[in-house]
């Protein structure tokens, strides 16, 4: 038997998602978590034990894997699986900038490397807010400052990993002299990197153009806003009388 939402119609519930809705999160999430996935498998096939990068970046895709599994549960459990799983995400994208810094630390000055680390230690903060918003939000605790806070996310997630790539293409250049088609024709993988990252700033500005321009409730990602909307409702038919 369908569970009947107790909650008011516009509230970010499992019970208040259309089909239609349902369906492309569950499309979104398949591929998120089905790309995380595939991520592990690459890193375990290059695994080396001694090495803590590359425990540090299995560590970051095995907390980020978890935000997905949301979508199989009803209300209550939508909201607390989704906040949970998603505060792990958000340890993962720290994590990931960390493992930016370890990265690109030997091609910066002290004072760059220091800068680096205590600037995404400044924004730590926000990341504590915007879990407990989020678990306001989507439990329907009473405060919905999600829907606003959300917009700060990509400020405070992506401007230290997008400095390490151009940083690292820069570095590459300089020190061996390689152009960037040659290092792409040198090193097809990194130009498989390299096209990742493009797609992943371009992915960015998407969500937050869409964020911010056609949806006024605050979802989960951008796949959630586009879905198809739900059908009309069926108009009530009478038969005509004959005669």
């Amino acid at each position: 038997m369908a569970s009947i939402s107790t909650r008011a119609p516009g509230d970010p519930v499992a019970a208040n998602l259309t089909r239609e809705q349902a369906i492309v999160e569950a499309w979104a999430q398949g591929f998120s978590v089905g790309s995380v996935v595939i991520l592990i498998l690459f890193v375990l096939c290059n695994y080396r034990r001694k090495i803590l990068l590359h425990k540090l970046i299995l560590l970051e895709l095995f907390l980020a894997g978890w935000h997905g599994i949301f979508i199989f549960f009803d209300d209550p459990a939508y909201g607390w699986v989704l906040s949970s799983t998603a505060a792990l995400l958000y340890i993962s994208y720290n994590l990931h900038n960390v493992i930016s810094w370890l990265k690109i630390k030997p091609f910066l000055p002290r004072w760059g490397g220091h800068l680096f680390i205590i600037s995404l230690l400044l924004v730590q903060p926000y990341w504590v807010l915007e879990t407990w918003a989020n678990f306001q939000y989507f439990n329907i605790l009473g405060n919905n400052l999600f829907k606003h806070s959300r917009y700060f996310e990509p400020l405070a997630r992506d401007p230290w990993w997008i400095f390490t790539t151009v940083k690292l293409v820069m570095v590459i250049n300089k020190n061996y002299g390689y152009t960037l088609i040659g290092l792409v024709k040198t090193s097809p993988r990194f130009g498989i990197m390299l096209l990742c990252m493009f797609l992943s700033i371009v992915f960015l500005a998407t969500d937050v153009a869409v964020t911010a321009t056609i949806s006024t409730q605050s979802g989960i990602n951008p796949f959630w806003r586009v879905g198809p909307p739900s059908p009309p409702p069926t108009p009530q038919l009478t038969p005509k009388r004959l005669g």
